[in-house]
This record gives structure tokens, sequence and C-alpha cells, in this order.
């Protein structure tokens, strides 16, 4: 997790322990994060990278989004942020993917 644009989730996952849920893809559909700078604690955690911000629009978007002004006190609890969410409601309407 040493750039920005990195499309991570947990090294467990959501649904892990018991059960049958499906493919990776529907069971991790909403347990990611996309990294706004390096964050090498996540390599630490062992977190897995599964993609990457590949166009120059994307990652002007997640510029925007990480410049957004948050609330603080979640330092030492996320690893790599010393702020904690957006003041404003955020909303990711559509997404692509290229193979």
């Amino acid at each position: 997790h040493d750039v920005a644009g990195l499309v991570s989730i947990s090294k467990r996952g959501i649904g892990y322990g018991g059960g049958d849920l499906g493919k990776d893809d529907e069971t991790f559909a909403s347990a990611f994060e996309i990294t706004a700078a390096s964050v090498p604690a996540m390599d630490k955690e062992g977190r897995k990278c599964i993609g990457q911000l590949m166009d120059k629009s994307s990652m002007e978007f997640l510029a925007r989004l990480a410049s957004l002004p948050t609330r603080k006190g979640f330092k030492g609890v996320i690893p790599g942020q010393n702020t904690g969410p957006p003041l404003v409601k955020v909303a990711v309407l559509s997404t692509a993917t290229a193979q």
C-alpha cells in the first residue's frame, strides 16, 4: 500500500469463518478502502490489494474526496488516518471496472 488509489480489503474479508457466501467479488462488495496516500500500516495488517484506480479523472476525484473537511478524533484508530469521517455526506453513484 505504497501509493494513492489502491483498492484494499481486509485479510479475512466479510463472511469468512464459516458458511459459503459466494464468490470473492460478492463477499467483498462493500468492504473495501481506497488509499488516498501511501499507508504502509495496511501491509503490516495483512490487507489485500485487489485493484487500483487507473485513470486521471478517478485520481482527481479521489484527491477531491481526500481534501474534504473531516471530523477529528480517529488518530490511532484507523491506520494511516489522523482524522475522522467527512463532515459532508459523500455518495459514489456509479463505478466501472476494466479487465
